[in-house]
């Protein structure tokens, strides 16, 4: 009998966690489309295909639900970024290491538009303080991409040349949001030749 009641939780637990990444997902497309100030957790649960009262049986409040969208982007761009800027990665040849790093980012960003309505919208110290950290983090992490494959480049070269690829990836990515299937393809790879080109020769000295 005690191994039964024991084992009943279990479905209940899976069943919220389920329930809960339903209601992240419903949020990412509420907030990209109608933006973060416009959204409100009834819109949040009517996407969800659940009642509000549900929904506030997870989340007290639209806040709350950003910021489980915020956690859940920093798990996941961290990830992805261990991979991709790992020591492994550094050594692969430049275009390589390019196309491995763009193609990633690029996915991620396009998967999860509601990112940047998350990055640009004052919700809470708690919510930007975990999605503005991010690009700062991509930022060291080309820094140290960069160190490992040009350490004779100086200190203030490198910090330049990763604040700099950074800011082209930005604004590509703006350009990117706007475009259609064939034009991103196009645009990641022009942006691609742009860094690669800018890169090539730093990393030749």
């Amino acid at each position: 009998m005690e191994q039964k009641k024991d084992a009943r939780p279990v479905p209940r637990r899976a069943r919220g966690l389920q329930r809960m990444a339903s209601i992240l997902a419903a949020a990412e497309i509420v907030f990209a489309r109608m933006g973060y100030e416009e959204a409100t957790t009834n819109h949040i649960a009517a996407q969800a295909g659940i009642s509000p009262g549900s929904l506030y049986q997870f989340f007290s409040n639209k806040e709350e639900i950003a910021q489980a969208l915020a956690t859940r982007y920093t798990e996941e761009l961290q990830e992805a970024h261990a991979i991709i800027f790992s020591v492994e990665a550094a050594a692969l040849p430049l275009p390589l290491w390019l196309d491995q790093i763009f193609d990633t980012l690029v996915a991620f960003h396009l998967s999860h538009p509601a990112f940047h309505i998350l990055l640009n919208t004052p919700i809470s110290s708690r919510v930007t303080s975990l999605v503005r950290a991010l690009p700062q983090q991509m930022q060291e992490n080309f820094d140290l991409g960069i160190e490992r494959k040009a350490p004779d480049l100086s200190e203030a070269q490198r910090k330049l040349s990763a604040l700099m690829t950074v800011q082209i990836f930005k604004g590509t990515l703006l350009l990117i949001f706007q475009a259609n299937e064939e034009e991103t393809k196009r645009l990641v790879n022009e942006l691609k030749t742009v860094v690669r080109r800018y890169l090539e020769p730093l990393l030749d000295r």
